[in-house]
């Protein structure tokens, strides 16, 4: 007598299922379910979770892609269009530099403004996000801001005093405040970033981690896509030098 075919038993004396449509049922099943693998710690959370999902190089094609944002990528090869104080200069490929000389209380600038044809860009109704990479050479006698805005005026982003960085965001009224966030070490490159959802948060990060959560701040409104901001506060020469921007938002 030959063996029996397992897959066409039924599962129980009771229940003449066999196991083969067992098996069928409890995949269409799984198959049909739209939160399976969603559960912490199963593929397809981790997948969504990861830093970096993994493709063969080449493999992503432009097509496949969304280019549905307002875009600034800022390298610095040249700084024609920004608004800038004496003392900025473009002085390598790639870096924009913000020099006090030793006089105290010397300011300089630099910041980037819509167009006519795009006033409205840089409104907080965008949901913006911006990062940039900074090195001070200093770590006293400063005060440099970093941030979408004008600063004690208006907008969001880092207050650096002396080497003691802030989360720095300015409320209805002009009214500034900040949250101490960490520090800077001179001659070191550290990044900057901010996420704004329009009616929602504000994140701000330093050196890729975040470090602080403002929930739906009402928040003075701004016309500057960015600016860097440097003022001496002794007779000593302090440095800012700036080695990339990017910047983007929901279409004005």
């Amino acid at each position: 007598m030959s063996d029996p075919n397992w897959g066409m038993l039924s599962k129980a004396q009771d229940d003449p299922e066999t196991i083969e449509e067992a098996i069928a049922r409890l995949i269409a099943a799984h198959n049909a379910d739209e939160t399976a693998h969603l559960a912490a710690g199963q593929s397809l959370q981790s997948h969504k979770a990861a830093d970096i999902i993994d493709h063969l190089a080449r493999s992503v094609v432009r097509d496949k892609l969304a280019f549905d944002r307002f875009q600034i990528d800022e390298h610095f090869s040249t700084i024609d269009a920004w608004g800038k104080s004496a003392g900025v200069s473009l002085d390598a490929i790639a870096q924009m530099t913000l020099y006090t000389g030793v006089t105290i209380n010397t300011v300089r600038y630099a910041y980037i403004s819509p167009g006519d044809a795009m006033q409205d860009q840089a409104l907080q109704n965008y949901s913006p996000v911006w990062q940039t990479r900074v090195l001070f050479s200093d770590d006293t006698d400063q005060l440099a801001y970093i941030m979408q805005g004008e600063p004690t005026e208006m907008g969001w982003g880092f207050k650096i005093l002396n080497g003691t960085v802030y989360a720095y965001w300015i409320t209805s009224g002009s009214v500034e405040n900040t949250y101490s966030i960490g520090s800077i070490s001179p001659n070191v490159w550290h990044n900057f970033r901010c996420e704004l959802v329009y009616g929602g948060d504000l994140k701000f990060y330093f050196d890729d981690v975040l470090v602080h959560t403002v929930s739906n701040p009402t928040l003075e409104n701004n016309a500057v896509f960015f600016q860097y901001y440097l003022k001496n506060t002794a007779a000593s020469s302090r440095y800012m030098y700036v080695n990339g921007l990017h910047f983007d938002a929901d279409y004005y």
